[in-house]
Protein backbone atom coordinates (compact mmCIF):
# COMPACT_ATOMS: atom_id res chain seq x y z
CA UNK A 1 0.00 0.00 0.00
CA UNK A 2 2.99 2.42 0.18
CA UNK A 3 3.93 1.97 -3.63
CA UNK A 4 0.23 2.39 -4.32
CA UNK A 5 0.59 5.91 -1.65
CA UNK A 6 3.80 6.90 -3.01
CA UNK A 7 2.41 6.41 -6.81
CA UNK A 8 -0.72 8.81 -5.97
CA UNK A 9 1.11 11.22 -4.17
CA UNK A 10 2.74 12.28 -7.34
CA UNK A 11 0.61 14.47 -9.89
CA UNK A 12 1.89 12.74 -13.00
CA UNK A 13 0.43 9.73 -11.99
CA UNK A 14 -2.43 10.83 -10.01
CA UNK A 15 -3.93 13.23 -12.80
CA UNK A 16 -3.91 10.54 -15.76
CA UNK A 17 -5.77 8.18 -13.20
CA UNK A 18 -7.99 11.14 -12.13
CA UNK A 19 -9.01 11.80 -16.04
CA UNK A 20 -9.39 8.33 -16.73
CA UNK A 21 -11.74 7.81 -14.36
CA UNK A 22 -14.09 9.93 -16.22
CA UNK A 23 -13.26 9.36 -20.00
CA UNK A 24 -13.45 5.71 -19.44
CA UNK A 25 -16.52 5.66 -18.18
CA UNK A 26 -17.91 7.94 -20.73
CA UNK A 27 -16.80 5.88 -23.27
CA UNK A 28 -17.11 2.70 -22.03
CA UNK A 29 -20.24 0.54 -20.30
CA UNK A 30 -20.00 -1.90 -17.06
CA UNK A 31 -17.07 -4.17 -17.28
CA UNK A 32 -15.36 -2.85 -20.17
CA UNK A 33 -14.47 0.50 -18.52
CA UNK A 34 -13.81 -1.65 -15.18
CA UNK A 35 -11.51 -3.60 -16.98
CA UNK A 36 -9.70 -1.12 -19.37
CA UNK A 37 -9.42 1.27 -15.92
CA UNK A 38 -7.71 -2.11 -13.92
CA UNK A 39 -5.20 -2.41 -17.12
CA UNK A 40 -4.28 1.40 -16.53
CA UNK A 41 -3.90 1.03 -12.69
CA UNK A 42 -1.49 -1.79 -13.67
CA UNK A 43 0.56 -0.26 -16.00
CA UNK A 44 0.96 3.23 -13.86
CA UNK A 45 1.70 1.05 -10.78
CA UNK A 46 3.98 -0.82 -13.07
CA UNK A 47 6.05 2.94 -14.30
CA UNK A 48 5.77 3.71 -10.82
CA UNK A 49 7.80 0.89 -9.31
CA UNK A 50 10.41 0.60 -11.96
CA UNK A 51 11.53 4.28 -11.76
CA UNK A 52 11.44 3.67 -7.62
CA UNK A 53 11.86 0.21 -6.52
CA UNK A 54 12.60 -1.85 -9.56
CA UNK A 55 13.36 -4.47 -8.00
CA UNK A 56 10.16 -5.23 -6.85
CA UNK A 57 8.00 -8.18 -8.55
CA UNK A 58 4.74 -6.97 -10.08
CA UNK A 59 3.18 -9.29 -12.67
CA UNK A 60 -0.21 -10.46 -14.10
CA UNK A 61 -1.10 -13.69 -14.39
CA UNK A 62 -1.01 -16.47 -17.29
CA UNK A 63 -4.53 -15.57 -19.41
CA UNK A 64 -7.42 -17.29 -18.22
CA UNK A 65 -6.37 -17.15 -14.54
CA UNK A 66 -9.12 -16.90 -12.36
CA UNK A 67 -9.40 -15.26 -8.87
CA UNK A 68 -6.34 -12.98 -8.76
CA UNK A 69 -4.94 -10.00 -11.09
CA UNK A 70 -1.84 -9.67 -10.69
CA UNK A 71 0.99 -10.33 -8.00
CA UNK A 72 3.08 -7.89 -5.99
CA UNK A 73 6.22 -9.28 -4.17
CA UNK A 74 4.41 -12.92 -4.32
CA UNK A 75 1.14 -11.64 -2.94
CA UNK A 76 -1.62 -12.60 -5.25
CA UNK A 77 -4.99 -9.57 -4.96
CA UNK A 78 -7.50 -9.12 -6.81
CA UNK A 79 -8.49 -5.51 -7.85
CA UNK A 80 -12.61 -4.20 -8.17
CA UNK A 81 -13.67 -0.58 -9.29
CA UNK A 82 -16.96 0.70 -8.78
CA UNK A 83 -17.40 4.18 -9.87
CA UNK A 84 -19.97 4.60 -6.30
CA UNK A 85 -20.38 2.45 -3.25
CA UNK A 86 -22.48 -0.33 -4.00
CA UNK A 87 -22.46 -4.55 -4.14
CA UNK A 88 -19.28 -6.51 -5.28
CA UNK A 89 -19.17 -9.66 -7.31
CA UNK A 90 -17.90 -12.65 -5.50
CA UNK A 91 -18.28 -14.72 -8.24
CA UNK A 92 -19.89 -14.19 -11.71
CA UNK A 93 -21.94 -17.55 -12.14
CA UNK A 94 -25.71 -17.61 -11.22
CA UNK A 95 -26.22 -21.40 -11.36
CA UNK A 96 -24.86 -21.85 -7.86
CA UNK A 97 -27.63 -22.28 -5.59
CA UNK A 98 -27.63 -22.54 -1.69
CA UNK A 99 -24.91 -20.29 -1.40
CA UNK A 100 -25.09 -18.08 2.26
CA UNK A 101 -21.34 -16.83 2.92
CA UNK A 102 -18.41 -16.38 0.89
CA UNK A 103 -14.61 -16.18 2.08
CA UNK A 104 -12.04 -14.56 -0.44
CA UNK A 105 -8.91 -16.77 -0.95
CA UNK A 106 -6.86 -13.17 -1.56
CA UNK A 107 -6.90 -9.64 -0.63
CA UNK A 108 -8.64 -6.77 -2.45
CA UNK A 109 -7.62 -3.38 -4.19
CA UNK A 110 -10.70 -1.60 -4.23
CA UNK A 111 -10.99 1.86 -6.30
CA UNK A 112 -13.95 3.99 -5.27
CA UNK A 113 -14.85 6.84 -7.86
CA UNK A 114 -16.80 9.06 -5.34
CA UNK A 115 -17.22 9.77 -2.17
CA UNK A 116 -20.21 7.79 -0.40
CA UNK A 117 -21.98 9.09 0.70
CA UNK A 118 -21.64 11.96 -2.38
CA UNK A 119 -22.24 15.12 0.59
CA UNK A 120 -19.90 15.60 3.02
CA UNK A 121 -20.38 17.99 6.20
CA UNK A 122 -17.59 20.94 6.19
CA UNK A 123 -17.08 22.62 9.58
CA UNK A 124 -14.44 25.48 10.74
CA UNK A 125 -12.77 23.85 13.96
CA UNK A 126 -13.02 27.49 15.40
CA UNK A 127 -16.44 28.18 14.65
CA UNK A 128 -18.02 25.23 15.85
CA UNK A 129 -21.31 26.00 15.25
CA UNK A 130 -20.36 26.55 11.29
CA UNK A 131 -21.33 24.12 9.02
CA UNK A 132 -21.81 23.33 5.30
CA UNK A 133 -22.90 20.75 3.29
CA UNK A 134 -20.29 19.95 0.56
CA UNK A 135 -19.19 17.53 -2.72
CA UNK A 136 -16.88 16.80 -4.94
CA UNK A 137 -16.81 19.24 -8.26
CA UNK A 138 -16.43 16.01 -10.35
CA UNK A 139 -19.95 15.48 -8.48
CA UNK A 140 -22.17 18.01 -10.78
CA UNK A 141 -21.00 17.13 -13.89
CA UNK A 142 -20.39 18.64 -16.98
CA UNK A 143 -20.31 21.52 -18.34
CA UNK A 144 -19.79 21.76 -14.21
CA UNK A 145 -22.39 24.34 -13.53
CA UNK A 146 -21.97 26.39 -10.49
CA UNK A 147 -25.26 28.40 -10.63
CA UNK A 148 -23.95 30.68 -7.62
CA UNK A 149 -21.87 27.91 -5.22
CA UNK A 150 -18.52 28.47 -3.57
CA UNK A 151 -15.69 26.88 -5.04
CA UNK A 152 -13.55 25.38 -1.91
CA UNK A 153 -10.08 24.66 -2.74
CA UNK A 154 -8.90 22.04 0.64
CA UNK A 155 -5.62 20.47 1.80
CA UNK A 156 -7.29 17.27 2.96
CA UNK A 157 -4.52 15.08 4.55
CA UNK A 158 -4.83 11.10 5.21
CA UNK A 159 -2.11 10.94 7.98
CA UNK A 160 -4.90 12.61 10.40
CA UNK A 161 -3.43 15.99 10.49
CA UNK A 162 -6.00 19.11 10.47
CA UNK A 163 -7.16 19.58 6.87
CA UNK A 164 -7.27 23.30 5.70
CA UNK A 165 -9.44 25.55 3.68
CA UNK A 166 -6.72 26.91 1.16
CA UNK A 167 -9.09 29.34 -1.04
CA UNK A 168 -12.53 29.98 -1.80
CA UNK A 169 -13.68 31.40 -5.17
CA UNK A 170 -17.44 32.76 -5.58
CA UNK A 171 -19.25 32.15 -8.32
CA UNK A 172 -23.00 33.91 -10.20
CA UNK A 173 -25.64 32.64 -11.12
CA UNK A 174 -24.89 31.23 -14.59
CA UNK A 175 -21.25 30.55 -13.94
CA UNK A 176 -19.59 27.86 -14.87
CA UNK A 177 -16.20 26.31 -13.23
CA UNK A 178 -13.95 27.22 -16.65
CA UNK A 179 -15.30 30.95 -16.02
CA UNK A 180 -14.92 31.26 -12.80
CA UNK A 181 -11.43 29.06 -11.49
CA UNK A 182 -8.81 27.84 -14.26
CA UNK A 183 -6.38 25.25 -13.52
CA UNK A 184 -3.37 27.62 -13.02
CA UNK A 185 -5.54 28.95 -9.34
CA UNK A 186 -5.74 25.20 -8.71
CA UNK A 187 -2.21 23.82 -9.67
CA UNK A 188 -0.58 26.58 -7.13
CA UNK A 189 -1.85 24.97 -4.46
CA UNK A 190 -0.71 21.44 -5.51
CA UNK A 191 2.64 22.74 -6.58
CA UNK A 192 3.37 24.38 -3.45
CA UNK A 193 1.69 21.68 -1.55
CA UNK A 194 4.34 19.24 -2.98
CA UNK A 195 7.10 21.85 -2.86
CA UNK A 196 7.06 21.84 0.66
CA UNK A 197 6.77 17.86 1.10
CA UNK A 198 3.56 16.82 0.71
CA UNK A 199 0.92 14.51 -1.07
CA UNK A 200 -0.33 15.91 -4.55
CA UNK A 201 -2.92 13.68 -3.47
CA UNK A 202 -4.48 15.35 -0.52
CA UNK A 203 -5.50 18.73 -2.49
CA UNK A 204 -8.81 18.62 -3.00
CA UNK A 205 -11.87 20.82 -4.83
CA UNK A 206 -15.10 20.84 -3.30
CA UNK A 207 -18.22 22.86 -4.31
CA UNK A 208 -20.78 23.62 -1.47
CA UNK A 209 -24.37 22.51 -1.91
CA UNK A 210 -25.83 25.42 -1.58
CA UNK A 211 -26.30 27.79 -4.54
CA UNK A 212 -25.84 31.36 -2.27
CA UNK A 213 -23.23 30.45 0.61
CA UNK A 214 -23.56 32.53 3.28
CA UNK A 215 -20.81 35.42 3.42
CA UNK A 216 -18.41 34.04 6.36
CA UNK A 217 -17.51 31.19 4.62
CA UNK A 218 -15.94 33.43 1.47
CA UNK A 219 -13.99 35.64 4.37
CA UNK A 220 -13.10 32.55 5.78
CA UNK A 221 -11.93 30.98 2.76
CA UNK A 222 -9.81 34.16 1.57
CA UNK A 223 -8.09 34.20 5.49
CA UNK A 224 -4.25 33.91 4.11
CA UNK A 225 -2.07 30.45 5.95
CA UNK A 226 -5.69 28.47 5.04
CA UNK A 227 -8.50 28.00 7.66
CA UNK A 228 -8.53 24.61 10.04
CA UNK A 229 -11.81 22.57 9.39
CA UNK A 230 -13.11 19.64 9.57
CA UNK A 231 -14.56 17.17 7.13
CA UNK A 232 -17.07 14.72 7.91
CA UNK A 233 -16.51 11.79 5.33
CA UNK A 234 -17.92 7.43 5.79
CA UNK A 235 -15.91 6.20 2.85
CA UNK A 236 -13.92 9.03 0.91
CA UNK A 237 -12.92 8.17 -2.55
CA UNK A 238 -9.15 6.86 -3.30
CA UNK A 239 -7.85 3.24 -3.15
CA UNK A 240 -8.39 0.61 -0.06
CA UNK A 241 -6.36 -2.73 0.72
CA UNK A 242 -8.78 -4.83 1.95
CA UNK A 243 -7.10 -7.50 3.54
CA UNK A 244 -7.85 -11.21 4.10
CA UNK A 245 -9.16 -10.82 7.57
CA UNK A 246 -12.14 -8.43 6.50
CA UNK A 247 -13.19 -11.53 3.51
CA UNK A 248 -14.30 -14.29 5.55
CA UNK A 249 -17.54 -15.29 6.14
CA UNK A 250 -19.78 -13.04 4.71
CA UNK A 251 -22.90 -12.86 3.59
CA UNK A 252 -24.08 -12.79 0.31
CA UNK A 253 -26.48 -12.37 -2.06
CA UNK A 254 -27.47 -13.90 -5.66
CA UNK A 255 -29.02 -12.10 -8.82
CA UNK A 256 -29.59 -13.56 -12.22
CA UNK A 257 -25.60 -12.95 -12.80
CA UNK A 258 -23.46 -13.30 -9.74
CA UNK A 259 -23.00 -13.92 -6.29
CA UNK A 260 -22.61 -10.43 -4.83
CA UNK A 261 -21.28 -8.99 -1.76
CA UNK A 262 -23.97 -6.24 -0.49
CA UNK A 263 -23.34 -2.88 -0.51
CA UNK A 264 -23.69 -2.48 3.62
CA UNK A 265 -20.92 -4.86 3.83
CA UNK A 266 -18.44 -3.36 1.43
CA UNK A 267 -19.19 0.10 3.20
CA UNK A 268 -17.95 -1.85 6.68
CA UNK A 269 -14.73 -2.97 4.79
CA UNK A 270 -13.65 -0.20 3.16
CA UNK A 271 -14.12 2.23 7.03
CA UNK A 272 -11.93 -0.95 8.78
CA UNK A 273 -9.50 -0.43 5.85
CA UNK A 274 -9.07 2.82 6.38
CA UNK A 275 -8.82 2.76 9.60
CA UNK A 276 -5.72 0.20 9.19
CA UNK A 277 -4.12 2.91 7.43
CA UNK A 278 -4.01 0.62 3.99
CA UNK A 279 -6.08 3.39 2.01
CA UNK A 280 -4.90 6.20 -0.26
CA UNK A 281 -7.27 9.03 -1.71
CA UNK A 282 -7.85 9.42 -5.44
CA UNK A 283 -9.34 13.21 -5.59
CA UNK A 284 -10.76 14.02 -9.27
CA UNK A 285 -10.51 17.64 -9.00
CA UNK A 286 -8.72 17.51 -12.65
CA UNK A 287 -12.01 16.09 -13.93
CA UNK A 288 -12.97 19.85 -15.59
CA UNK A 289 -9.76 20.17 -16.78
CA UNK A 290 -9.32 17.14 -18.79
CA UNK A 291 -10.34 16.83 -22.54
CA UNK A 292 -13.08 14.46 -23.17
CA UNK A 293 -10.97 11.75 -25.12
CA UNK A 294 -12.38 8.43 -25.63
CA UNK A 295 -9.40 5.92 -25.59
CA UNK A 296 -8.14 4.98 -29.56
CA UNK A 297 -6.45 1.59 -29.71
CA UNK A 298 -6.04 2.28 -33.18
CA UNK A 299 -3.96 4.90 -33.63
CA UNK A 300 -1.83 3.27 -31.43
CA UNK A 301 -1.63 0.35 -33.51
CA UNK A 302 -1.44 2.31 -36.74
CA UNK A 303 1.40 4.20 -35.24
CA UNK A 304 3.56 0.48 -35.41
CA UNK A 305 2.46 0.10 -38.76
CA UNK A 306 3.45 3.49 -39.69
CA UNK A 307 6.60 2.75 -38.29
CA UNK A 308 7.77 -0.12 -40.12
CA UNK A 309 7.46 1.38 -43.37
CA UNK A 310 9.31 4.70 -42.19
CA UNK A 311 12.55 5.72 -44.25
CA UNK A 312 14.78 5.00 -40.65
CA UNK A 313 12.47 1.28 -40.36
CA UNK A 314 15.67 -1.55 -39.60
CA UNK A 315 14.07 -3.63 -41.99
Amino acid sequence: MSSVSGMLSRPEFLLPLAAAERQFRDHYYGLNSAALLEDLFFDALGTFLRQTRPRAEFLRPPTGQKGWDYKFEGLQISHKVSQGLGDIAALWDATKQGVGTWSFDEPIVYVLGGNAPPTLSLSFSEMSDKTVGVRRLADLGRPYDLDGRLVLIVEWPTSGAQPRLLDAVSSRPGENFASVIDFAQVWKHVAEHVASGGAANEIDVLVTNARKPPAWMLEAGQQQGGQPIDIASECRAGVYLLGRHLLQNLDVKTNNRAILIPKSTVKDCLISAASEGLFAPLPCWYWPYAEQRPPDMYSAQRAEYEQRFSARSPW
